[in-house]
């Protein structure tokens, strides 16, 4: 029982961690891009939404985080998106992986069809990429961030270059998110197919 209950210390401690971390950059951000820091808020909102009202298991929660972690590194602590040209082409492959699961689990009980509920977290999946493709947009257009487009740091004066226009980029995300979301659903499919067969195994036997 001790070693459960530290194990969930640490976890915990290490999920306050990242919170803090979420808060300090918006507040960061108050003070230098007021848009951007929309956007850590925001993420931390719904850190701790999920946290404390879906209540997802731990691996899904921290693949969340983990996501957030990589935009808020690749964005402002590190710059990788500033640095490798195709960085946020990884995170559009790699969040329908865990966005699908987390879809997957919240509506598990409700959709007891296992391929209708496969299908109904990919359409959730895009429809997500698509809206998050029009804030970015917007974003951009009022409060004068660079979510759109692929930049680049630049050195003469420290302003980012321009290497991929922003349609071009939109197009290119949204490939890539659906690269995941096929991977995802392969996957899911996979898996359901094997558990029912298992579990036609054990009933025969029964």
């Amino acid at each position: 029982m001790k070693k459960k209950s530290s194990k969930k210390g640490w976890l915990n401690y290490l999920i306050y961690l990242i919170w803090a971390l979420l808060l300090f950059a918006g507040i960061y951000d108050l003070f230098h891009i007021p848009g951007r820091a929309i956007f850590w808020f925001g993420e931390l909102i719904i850190a701790m939404f999920i946290y404390y009202k879906l209540k997802v298991p731990v691996g899904i929660y921290f693949g969340i985080l983990i996501l957030f972690l990589i935009n808020l590194f690749g964005e402002l602590f590190i710059g990788l998106f500033y640095i490798i040209p195709q960085f946020d082409k990884i995170i559009h492959i790699l969040s329908p992986l865990i966005g699908c699961t987390l879809f997957y689990f919240l509506f598990e009980k409700k959709i007891k069809n296992k391929k209708m509920l496969i299908l109904f977290s990919v359409i959730l999946l895009i429809s997500w990429g698509a809206l998050w493709e029009i804030v970015e947009y917007f974003s951009d257009k009022y409060f004068h961030t660079l979510l759109v487009g692929v930049h680049l740091a630049g050195i003469e004066n420290f302003k980012p270059i321009q290497i991929m226009e922003p349609l071009e980029d939109t197009i290119y995300d949204m490939f890539y998110s659906l690269i995941g979301t096929v991977v995802w659903a392969i996957i899911a499919l996979f898996v359901t197919k094997n558990k029912n067969k298992h579990s036609r195994v054990k009933t025969k036997k029964h």
